[in-house]
């Protein structure tokens, strides 16, 4: 009879020791997260977006821009973002072309992307195009003639169906089913 009470109470110790270990190391709180249909999706992540429509720089800073998400973003073989999901950007610089042959530019600043369970998910990453400089063009002609020293520079444009990469900005516990 003390031989099963001494097995018992070893058990017992070998089971609150193991308990103690998985709690102290997260593995809990990490079956937890499984066991509720969460993922990780982890800071860096990339996810490829198409601009869905022209930025060019006649547009003012602060223009949303809108993109869509090319391909299926997934971790842990669950699909946390899915393809053809709206993602937004804005327009963070603007600087039009000028007289003397000086280029426009435009820079569009990735903003964020909605993941499966509808939490939004911030992005970094920017895209950006200079248009064409004719400074040296513009200064040659107009020793030429005078009046094509008015000569534009080229505008910037980033025309629709740009593919750009955005990255994952932070650490997200995404819910799937």
């Amino acid at each position: 009879m003390k031989a099963i009470y001494f097995f018992r109470n070893r058990y017992f110790v070998l089971f609150t020791l193991l308990l103690s270990i998985f709690s102290f190391t997260g593995l809990s709180q990490l079956v937890h997260a499984q066991s509720n249909g969460k993922v990780k999706l982890t800071a860096g992540t990339i996810v490829a977006l198409r601009i869905e429509g022209p930025a060019n720089s006649e547009m003012s800073t602060g223009t949303i821009v809108n993109f869509r998400v090319i391909r299926d973003v997934t971790s842990n073989d669950k699909v946390v973002i899915k393809q053809g999901t709206l993602a937004t950007g804005t327009i963070s610089e603007v600087n039009s072309s000028g007289a003397l042959g000086k280029e426009g530019r435009v820079a569009v600043k990735l903003n964020s992307v909605k993941a499966v369970d509808d939490q939004e998910v911030f992005l970094s990453g920017s895209v950006d195009k200079q248009g064409e400089n004719k400074v040296v063009l513009t200064v040659v002609l107009g020793l030429l003639c005078l009046p094509l020293l008015l000569l534009n520079g080229g505008d910037a444009n980033i025309p629709a169906g740009t593919e750009v990469r955005a990255y994952i900005e932070q650490d997200y516990q995404i819910e799937v089913k």
